[in-house]
């Protein structure tokens, strides 16, 4: 069976870092960028099957690197990360965009949960 290639998107480079290590260690293919203009680079050069992206980064946002990522790929499943969660205008513009949520700190145990559901 083939490894699940998950890209991670975060502007904090140790969370990214961090991430990559622990999915690599539980048997995923794994790449790391740290903002919206690498993750759009990324995914027009290799298949992902799932982008992790961090909502809040700067320059292209999460949500806008998502919108533009899902032209290049329609059928990209992507799961947003925030340590904001509760703020209603990203919950409403992550539905209206049909994205899913995770919030900060993570739980490994859920992630992997998730990724095997698409896997």
């Amino acid at each position: 069976m083939e490894k699940l290639k998950v890209l991670i998107v975060d502007d904090n480079e140790r969370f990214c870092n961090n991430m990559v290590d622990i999915l690599e260690l539980k048997g995923y293919g794994i790449k790391g960028v740290y903002d919206g203009f690498q993750a759009i680079e990324a995914v027009k050069k290799e298949k992902f099957d799932i982008v992790l992206m961090d909502i809040k980064m700067p320059g292209l946002s999460g949500v806008e690197t998502a919108k533009m990522l899902k032209g290049i790929v329609p059928g990209l499943n992507i799961i947003m990360i925030t340590a904001f969660a509760d703020d209603i205008a990203f919950k409403e513009e992550l539905v209206n965009a049909n994205l899913k949520i995770m919030q900060k700190p993570m739980d490994i145990d859920v992630l992997c949960g998730m990724l095997k559901t698409i896997s």
